[in-house]
C-alpha cells in the first residue's frame, strides 16, 4: 500500500479523473452545485425544529435536538485539536452517536469514516494506516469483544500514538467520554464545512484486494445519491424511511444524515436486525420506505405471512447491495409490498433503479433503469463498448461517483482517463436503458451486502501449518445470498486439523468472523488452470 510522496491533504482531496467536459455537464444540467452537507442539518434544525428527525431504538432526536448535540460534540471535536480535513473514524454498532459523529465532524471541516462493526484489528490496520485518523469514536466492550482495545491495538499497528480517542457510554484508559445527549458542553458556534467539491466521507471496501480500499465522496456525489430517493421513490416531508442495516454503509449513512435534512421527513433504524422487531418497528413508526439488502426484504416478508393483514406494513422497498432474485420481487408485490431492485457501489451508488411507476416485469427481472446523468454500457476484456444487449464488463460514470481511492494506484487501476469506473460486474443493457446484471469479474463473496475479498481469507487459511493451499467461493444461501465455502489441500506429512481447529486459527488472526466458511472440504488437489488460476467454478459444481 503506497500513499507517501503526497502531502495528506493532496492525498484526501485529490480530484476525480476524467476531462473536464464530462465533469461540467453534472453542473450544467444540475446534478451538481454548491451546496455543503456540513450545513444541512443546520437548516433543517431552523426549518423543522420541532420534527423528529432519527429514530434509534430508544432514541427520538428532532432536528433541533441533533443539532444542539452534533454541536457539542463538534466543539470537543475542535478542543481536542481536530479541524479541517481530519478524519474521524467511527466504529459502533447502529446507534445515534454515529449521525452524531457524521454530523460533528462535517460541522468542523473534518472527514467522518464511518467503519462497520465486524472489521477487527486485522481489517482496523489496514484503515487507520490508510486514513491517518485524528479521531478514533469506539464502544469500550460489545460481548466478548473490547473494542477500545481493538482499536488501540490497530492504532499501535499504524504507529499512530496522537489519536483522540472518544469511548461511547463510559470511561476507559486513555480514552476520553464521548460527549452524551444530556452533556452540558458548550455548543459550537461558528460552523466552518468543506467546499462542496472537497472529500466530506471516506468508506471502505474490501473489493478484489486483500486490504479494505478507502472510497472518498464529496457534498456533490452524496448529495446525488439523496435525491435518487427523494425523487426516485417519491418521497416526501410525511414518508417515515426504515433503515435495517448498518449504517456504515453508503445507502444508510446518506439516508440517514442528509436525506432527512432535505426533505424534513423521520428516518427510522433499527439497532440490530431482528425480523420480529423489525416488522414491530415498522409498524410502530408507521415506516413507509425501506433501503436494504434482499436479506432484510425476504426476512420482513417472511414475518408478513403469520402477522395480522391489518398490521401497517413496509409500502415501498428499495433492494440493493447484493443480488436479488426476481421471486422476492413479485413475492413482496403479493403481499402488498411494492419493491423494485436497483445496481450501485460504494464507489458509485445506486445507478440503476426501478421505481414505483415501473412495470412488475422490470422491478423483478432487472436491475434498474440507467439513472439520468449516469451512464452505464458493457464492455469486452479490452474496455471496447459492446453492442446493445451484448454481456460484459459494466463500466459506468455518474454524478454520485467517488472522487477515488485513497490510494491513487487503486483508483488508476479502476477509474480511466476519460472517468469511467469498470465495476468487475457484468451485465447488459438493453435499447430502453435497463440493466440486468448477470455475474462478477471480481472474486468476491457478497454475503447479505458485505462484500469480503476471496484471497484476504485463503491467505489467512493457508497460513495455518497444516494446510498446502486453499480456495474460498461463494456457496449459495437462501437467507444471505451467498455464505463462504473452503476447499483445501493438506500440507505433505500432515493431516487435515478440523473445522474446529481451522476457525480458532482463523480467530486467533482476528479476521472477521462473517468472513469464516461455513463448510470446509479436503481436495487431494485444486483444480487449475495451465497459468495456475484455480478453477472455481468447478469447485462450484463438484
Amino acid at each position: 500500500m503506497v500513499i507517501t510522496g503526497r502531502s495528506l491533504a493532496e492525498i484526501f482531496d485529490a480530484p476525480r479523473g476524467g476531462e473536464p467536459a464530462v465533469w461540467s455537464r453534472y453542473e450544467e444540467f444540475g446534478y451538481w452545485d454548491d451546496t455543503q452537507v456540513g450545513w444541512a442539518l443546520s437548516r433543517a434544525a431552523a426549518q423543522w425544529p420541532d420534527r423528529i428527525a432519527l429514530v434509534i431504538g430508544s432514541s427520538r432526536l428532532t432536528f433541533a435536538e441533533l443539532d444542539h448535540w452534533a454541536r457539542q460534540v463538534a466543539e470537543v471535536f475542535a478542543s481536542s485539536g481536530i479541524g479541517a480535513g481530519d478524519r474521524v473514524i467511527v466504529q459502533l454498532p447502529n446507534s445515534p452517536e454515529i449521525p452524531i459523529t457524521v454530523f460533528a465532524a462535517w460541522l468542523i471541516g473534518a472527514i467522518p469514516v464511518p467503519v462497520i462493526p465486524m472489521y477487527r484489528p486485522h481489517e482496523l490496520a489496514a484503515i487507520v494506516t490508510q486514513t491517518h485518523p485524528s479521531a478514533f469514536v469506539s464502544l469500550p466492550t460489545r460481548g466478548s469483544r473490547q473494542h477500545t482495545d481493538e482499536a488501540d491495538e490497530a492504532l499501535r499497528a499504524a504507529r499512530l500514538d496522537k489519536v483522540a480517542r472518544f469511548s461511547v457510554g463510559a470511561k476507559v484508559p486513555g480514552w476520553s467520554l464521548f460527549p452524551p445527549r444530556d452533556s452540558p458542553s458548550e455548543p459550537l458556534r461558528q460552523p466552518t464545512p468543506r467546499p462542496a467539491d472537497s472529500c466530506a466521507l471516506i468508506l471502505f471496501t474490501s473489493g478484489t484486494t486483500q486490504a479494505p480500499k478507502g472510497v472518498r465522496h464529496n457534498s456533490r456525489s452524496l448529495i446525488a445519491e439523496v435525491a435518487t430517493y427523494r425523487d426516485g421513490a417519491r418521497l416526501g416531508a410525511d414518508d417515515v424511511v426504515f433503515i435495517p442495516a448498518p449504517i456504515a454503509h453508503i445507502g444508510a449513512v446518506v439516508a440517514t444524515t442528509i436525506l432527512p435534512c432535505l426533505v424534513g421527513l423521520k428516518v427510522v433504524v433499527m439497532p440490530e436486525w431482528d425480523a420480529t422487531r423489525a416488522v414491530e418497528t415498522v409498524a410502530a413508526e408507521q415506516a413507509t420506505f425501506a433501503i436494504g439488502a434482499p436479506i432484510f426484504l425476504s426476512s420482513l416478508l417472511d414475518s408478513y405471512e403469520t402477522a395480522s393483514p391489518d398490521l401497517h406494513r413496509i409500502r415501498k422497498f428499495h433492494t440493493g447491495a447484493a443480488p436479488a432474485a426476481a421471486e422476492v420481487v413479485l413475492r413482496a408485490g403479493k403481499m402488498g409490498v411494492l419493491a423494485w431492485r436497483a445496481w450501485g457501489m460504494t464507489e458509485a451508488p445506486t445507478l440503476t433503479y426501478g421505481s414505483p411507476g415501473d412495470p412488475l416485469e422490470r422491478r423483478a427481472n432487472t436491475d434498474g433503469k440507467i439513472e439520468a446523468g449516469t451512464e452505464v454500457e458493457a464492455v469486452d476484456p479490452e474496455r471496447r463498448p459492446l453492442p446493445t444487449g451484448s454481456v460484459g464488463e459494466l463500466r459506468l460514470r455518474s454524478p454520485k461517483q467517488m472522487l477515488g481511492y485513497i490510494v491513487a494506484e487503486q483508483t488508476s487501476e479502476q477509474v480511466d482517463a476519460d472517468g469511467w469506473i469498470y465495476s468487475g460486474d457484468l451485465g447488459w443493457v438493453d435499447e430502453q436503458g435497463w440493466v440486468t446484471v448477470t455475474g462478477r469479474i471480481k472474486d468476491i463473496i457478497n454475503r447479505g451486502g458485505e462484500k469480503f475479498s476471496a484471497l484476504e481469507i485463503e491467505r489467512a487459511i493457508s497460513s495455518h501449518p497444516a494446510i498446502a493451499e486453499a480456495a474460498v467461493v461463494g456457496l449459495p444461501d437462501e437467507r444471505l445470498g451467498e455464505v463462504v465455502g473452503a476447499f483445501v489441500t493438506v500440507a505433505q506429512g500432515a493431516e487435515f486439523p478440523g473445522d474446529a481447529a481451522l476457525i480458532a486459527h482463523l480467530e486467533n488472526a482476528a479476521l472477521a468472523r462473517q468472513k469464516f466458511p461455513v463448510t470446509w472440504t479436503v481436495l487431494a488437489e485444486l483444480p487449475i488452470t495451465a497459468t495456475g488460476k484455480v478453477q472455481k467454478r468447478l469447485l462450484l459444481d463438484s
